[in-house]
């Protein structure tokens, strides 16, 4: 998957935290996952923070992230809350592969 260092600048200053995040987990994490494996789901649910679920089969792996952690994270750079994200899902078992597109590139190899 390829992204867009312009594009996701312009994101990460204009939208919302919670716009943000179900971009990045909806949009980015989740279609990297799918190319890997068409079983990746992704689910993000609003309580009092945002829980952030992927599945694969029946195999689960999920973070906590409150508002404020989104806001600072999409602040501090336009991958950061993706890094967050994949060195959680990294740290938890995901297997994460090169190869596919700069996206992955930008956010754990910068």
């Amino acid at each position: 998957m390829n992204s867009s260092g312009w594009i996701r600048g312009y994101m990460s200053k204009n939208l919302k935290a919670e716009e943000f995040l179900l971009h990045v987990g909806g949009n980015c994490v989740e279609r990297q996952l799918k190319e890997w494996d068409d079983n990746f789901e992704v689910n993000i649910m609003k309580f009092k923070d945002y829980v952030f679920v992927v599945k694969n089969g029946e195999k689960y792996y999920e973070m906590t992230l409150s508002e404020e952690d989104v806001e600072s994270l999409k602040n501090r750079s336009p991958y950061a809350l993706d890094r967050e994200i994949w060195m959680e899902l990294k740290g938890q078992g995901v297997a994460v592969f090169d190869g596919y597109g700069d996206y992955l590139e930008r956010v754990l190899y910068v």
